[in-house]
């Protein structure tokens, strides 16, 4: 049981892990559970984002987050229709939330 709980722990703290290397392009942070929980789920709704991030902004408790989302995938959509996918694609974790503030932005063509 404690080689099976520890093994959990160590598959978990990797995928933190990874998604903190996704989500940001400056230092990378250790993302909560949570957080890279709802990274996980963007990456599979977006996956040719180049940039995703999701912060807890409720002080660690998990009601509030701050999520930014930068792809392709919202070329020719308006704001409205582009917060709109996300929310779509965290209707399940939205439920638990208190509330959620959403960015979203289409790449530079330079880039």
């Amino acid at each position: 049981m404690l080689r099976s709980t520890a093994n959990h722990l160590i598959r978990q703290s990797f995928q933190i892990y990874q998604a903190a290397r996704f989500s940001s392009t400056d230092q990378p942070r250790v993302f909560s559970t949570g957080e890279a929980s709802l990274v996980e789920v963007l990456k599979q709704k977006f996956p040719k984002a180049k940039y995703i991030e999701v912060q807890d902004i409720s002080g660690g408790c998990g009601a509030m987050y701050e999520i930014y989302v930068e792809t392709p995938d919202f070329k020719g959509l308006n704001t409205i229709k582009q917060h709109r996918l996300v929310t779509e694609a965290l209707k399940q974790q939205i439920k638990d939330m208190h509330g959620v503030r959403i960015h979203t932005k289409l790449p530079r063509d330079d880039e």
